[in-house]
């Protein structure tokens, strides 16, 4: 089944369980100004409560994945900070917690919060001109978007100090070999690659995949007894799912499982 709607800055499309925000202002290199954003936030907010959507990707198009917020709101604007604040949280808070495995399709360059969204999604698959940008410091500016808490956790916290300190790009093969980009792909074959993945997640047990998320977000910030913990509690409700007993049925039958989602 098939959902597609579009908008002028961004467009949202459900093919096969997989959600595909696709941010559309390719002149202006993805720089997310306010109709962007209050979109992104609407589609990510929608993407999650669907139960048909089981998987979903953001990607850029054009050449660049997202540059960053659109500067000319804060030449224009008063009070910028706090109006951006609420969706950009939103966004990023919902894109590392939803229950539902996230992709970035990084198509080119991801910067501030371009690059923070990435970060936020679960996996990224890059093109080898892709690169990502936190030039904060240029402006004099600390850094924003959660990216001091997501990127350390990813690649470690000298290297991430290094970024955020210079604010030099991290290309696509060195954030390949630091392990910030999951798979490294031509241009021609990115999105194809991120939609067979997507596609299978999205076809997987959705309960299981979402409480791997859960006990992986937990656990970066829990003992190792608790997150034990934690994975044991979860492992007890879901072995009264329907899709574990298939899974297992399956399994002793020799056969591939077909999971519902319950």
């Amino acid at each position: 089944m098939t959902e597609a709607a579009t908008g002028s800055v961004l467009g949202y499309q459900v093919d096969n369980g997989v959600a595909w925000l696709r941010l559309n202002r390719p002149r202006r290199r993805n720089a997310i100004d306010e109709p962007l954003r209050r979109a992104l936030a609407e589609a990510v907010k929608k993407a999650e409560r669907a139960p048909e959507v089981r998987a979903l990707v953001v990607v850029g198009e054009g050449q660049a994945f997202c540059a960053g917020a659109d500067v000319r709101e804060f030449q224009e604007r008063t009070g910028a900070v706090e109006e951006i604040r609420g969706d950009y949280e939103f966004i990023l808070q919902r894109l590392h917690g939803m229950p539902k495995p996230t992709i970035a399709a990084v198509n080119g360059a991801a910067a501030g919060i371009g690059a923070s969204i990435a970060f936020a999604c679960d996996l990224r698959f890059a093109v080898p001109e892709a690169s990502f940008v936190e030039a904060f410091v240029k402006i004099g500016l600390t850094v924003d978007g959660g990216a001091t808490w997501l990127l350390p956790r990813l690649i470690g916290p000298g290297k991430a100090l290094e970024i955020f300190y210079t604010g030099e790009p991290l290309g696509a093969e060195e954030a390949s070999r630091l392990g910030l980009v999951n798979r490294l792909v031509g241009r021609e074959q990115l999105e194809p690659s991120v939609r067979e993945l997507a596609e299978r997640l999205a076809s997987g047990p959705a309960a299981a995949l979402g409480a791997i998320k859960r006990s992986v977000n937990f656990a970066t910030a829990a003992s190792l007894e608790e997150a034990m913990e934690f994975e044991f509690g979860l492992q007890g409700v879901m072995m009264e799912s329907e899709d574990f007993r298939e899974g297992v049925s399956a399994f002793l039958e020799k056969r591939a499982p077909r999971f519902q989602g319950r």
